[in-house]
């Protein structure tokens, strides 16, 4: 990757990872990776946040956003920048004609390949890995543990899928990975859960760990997070990836909602329950 920029002057990349560290407050053990790209000297003596982008190859690369970086033009519009290509390398099989229902939640399908693997804590101490779900089928999704990102409506479209699956909801669980590298600490009741209603249903699971290890299973799953050094200055594409019963990656959906100009995310609630039903049938698909 080169982003230099002509006119700064060069950092040596030990310069980079300290200021690095200084600003986000991380140790050699949490802040893994590398740093590259250029940061004018003018720029760290004045003491403006050192900006940077986690996942994505593991690296840190420093990154100046006014707005976030998230458009805000049109209804429905996509939250995040999608990756490029399908995370991870599989078969592709698509179905010769795709339904409303996938085409409104993004849907595409992978085919067979492996689930990557994670080990983090859940919101009761629990410790969960892609095995502990194994036999249902499980939805792996992102986002912050505060809910100040694009929680509020993700949440909302997992809290309906789960009561439209009545008791089809049994055979499904959620596992979503925490995003926020400034807050990443276990709780049994992050705002993650108890704003959009999910804290009481047993097979959702909020998923939190160090900062090294979320960082490789951000890589792993194609979801790139940029952090600024404040906490409301964290931005990530969002996925939705759908696992059989048996720990095969079927499919993955992108969500989408608008920001504010505070930012802020919502969607109505019409498109809500839409990408909601979406995601059921989805779900019921794989359920064996």
């Amino acid at each position: 990757m080169n982003d230099q920029i002509p006119g700064q002057e060069t950092l040596s990349e030990d310069d980079r990872r300290s200021a690095f560290r200084e600003e986000l407050r991380l140790t050699p053990e949490t802040g893994g990776g590398r740093i590259v790209g250029r940061v004018p000297k003018k720029f760290l003596m004045s003491a403006i946040a050192v900006f940077v982008v986690l996942g994505l190859g593991g690296e840190l690369v420093e990154h100046y956003f006014g707005n976030i970086g998230l458009p805000t033009s049109t209804a429905p519009t996509t939250t995040f920048t999608t990756p490029p290509t399908t995370p991870l390398s599989a078969t592709t099989t698509v179905p010769s004609v795709m339904n409303a229902a996938d085409a409104f939640i993004g849907l595409k399908f992978i085919g067979t390949a492996s689930v990557p693997t994670f080990s983090f804590i859940d919101q009761h101490g629990v410790t969960v890995t892609p095995t502990t779900t194994q036999g249902k089928v499980t939805l792996i999704t992102f986002y912050n543990k505060n809910c100040n990102d694009i929680c509020p409506v993700l949440g909302a479209e997992l809290h309906d899928a789960i009561v439209d699956l009545g008791a089809k909801a049994k055979d499904v669980v959620i596992d979503i990975v925490n995003t926020d590298p400034f807050s990443y600490g276990a709780s049994n009741n992050p705002l993650a859960l108890t704003q959009p209603g999910l804290a009481g249903d047993t097979n959702v699971h909020f998923l939190t760990g160090p900062v090294a290890n979320l960082n490789a299973v951000w890589k792993a799953y194609g979801i790139q997070v940029n952090v600024g050094a404040s906490a409301n200055e964290v931005a990530h594409n969002s996925l939705v990836y759908f696992v059989s019963p048996s720990s095969q990656l079927a499919a993955f959906a992108t969500p989408f909602a608008k920001e504010s100009k505070l930012e802020q995310f919502s969607l109505n609630s019409t498109d809500i329950k839409k990408f909601a039903r979406g995601l059921e049938l989805e779900a019921i698909s794989l359920i064996q």
